[in-house]
Order: C-alpha cells, then sequence, then structure tokens
C-alpha cells in the first residue's frame, strides 16, 4: 500500500470515528433531555402534555453533575387552578436533582388566560346559567360575562390575587337591564369568589393579576423549595 493510500485510509478512519463520535453525543444530549422533561413534567402535570423545555447549557453534562443552573418552561395547555387551557412561559432557576426529592433555588411565570378559558370557568362554578361569553374590559379592569340567551344577564367580575391565588369577585350583575339585588348576586357567584381547590404547579403564587384585551395576564413566583408533585 502507498503511502498515499494509508493516508487517504487513515483520514477515512478517523472521520468515521469523529462522526459516530458526534452521533453518541447528539443521541446522549436528546436522551438527558427528555429524562430532564420527564422530571419536570412529573413534577408539575399542570403544565399540560404540551410543555417544552429549554437549556442553556449541555443537557448530558447538567445530568451528569444533577444541578441545572437555568430552565426555561413554555406550555399552551397548562392550568391555573380552575382556569385552562392557559399559556404559561416559566423560568426555573438553581434546580438540583442530586437528593430524594428534587429542588429549585426559585421560579418565575408569566401566564395568559384566554376569555374562552374565564367563561368556561363560570361555567363550570355555575352550572345552573348558560355562559353566552366573556368579554374583556382592560380600562375598567374587569370582565364582563353575558349570561343566557343571547346574553340577557351581564355579570361585571374583577380579578384580584388574594393570598397568592387568583380570585374573581362580583362586581354587579343585571337581568333584562335590571340591576340584581346584592343577596342574589351573592348566592349566584358565590363559586367564582372561593379560591380554587388545585395547586399551581411549581410552588408558584400569583403576585399580580391584569386584565387584557384578550383576556388575563397572571404573573407568578416561587421557590426556593421543592419541586415535587403540587
Amino acid at each position: 500500500m502507498s503511502a498515499t493510500a494509508r493516508r487517504r485510509r487513515v483520514v477515512a478512519v478517523a472521520a468515521a470515528l469523529a462522526v459516530t463520535a458526534g452521533v453518541a453525543v447528539g443521541a446522549g444530549e436528546y436522551a438527558a433531555g427528555r429524562l430532564i422533561q420527564d422530571r419536570i413534567a412529573a413534577a408539575a402535570p399542570g403544565l399540560g402534555a404540551d410543555l417544552t423545555v429549554s437549556e442553556s447549557g449541555s443537557a448530558l453534562w447538567d445530568v451528569a453533575r444533577q444541578h441545572i443552573p437555568r430552565l426555561d418552561l413554555a406550555s399552551d395547555d397548562a392550568a391555573l387552578g380552575p382556569l385552562g387551557p392557559v399559556e404559561v412561559q416559566a423560568r426555573l432557576d438553581d434546580v438540583r436533582f442530586g437528593g430524594t426529592t428534587p429542588t429549585v433555588g426559585g421560579t418565575t411565570a408569566d401566564v395568559t388566560v384566554p376569555a374562552q378559558s374565564v367563561a368556561d370557568a363560570v361555567q363550570t362554578a355555575a352550572p345552573s346559567v348558560t355562559v353566552d361569553g366573556v368579554t374583556a374590559q382592560p380600562g375598567a379592569g374587569t370582565l364582563l360575562v353575558s349570561l343566557g340567551p343571547a346574553g340577557a344577564a351581564q355579570l361585571t367580575l374583577r380579578p384580584v390575587v388574594t393570598d397568592g391565588r387568583v380570585v374573581v369577585s362580583a362586581v354587579s350583575a343585571t337581568v333584562l337591564g335590571a340591576a340584581v339585588p346584592a343577596d342574589r348576586l351573592a348566592a349566584l357567584t358565590a363559586g367564582l369568589s372561593r379560591p380554587g381547590q388545585h395547586a399551581y404547579p411549581l410552588g408558584l403564587r400569583a403576585t399580580s393579576v391584569a386584565v387584557t384585551a384578550d383576556g388575563l395576564r397572571v404573573q407568578l413566583a416561587g421557590g426556593p423549595g421543592a419541586l415535587g408533585r403540587q
């Protein structure tokens, strides 16, 4: 075999080894990424099946160290208490998997609640009436709920943060233009004014809520604490 042929063979073998190593590393990164996503999904099922998890570094390295400096989460089919589906953008800092229970140093989240999800929650809380639709009123910080055929009744709600949760309280209601007495209004909306029984994912607590043109925007924060199933 000539020197030129030997050089070509060496180059070919080196290239094949490089490709094999690259494929192995890529497969390892994918597997490590899936492991991290599965751990987060198990810890916070409320984030929904459409959850995506992104890292700033190497997933393989982070799994080996059992420490992830930062994770970015996104979902468009999450649940926030009785509200769902909602869109979530969240950030987890200082995630550690080394102990028996994973921990997180801190979490922040921005949640978008579409008007239809508010309508669904009102319908669930007041099944005796038909919810025709919800109109956001950003200027007033309220939501106008149309009830009954052709919106014959109108219910005005105001979202507030109470003890780290979003609660909607009734401001007023009318039926065919006539005001509903306070006692009947309280009975109608009793299910809405109670905080939900479902815990927020990742131990998050609401810090603010605002009415937008499309529904609600909720900001949340949490941690440090255990990253366990809520």
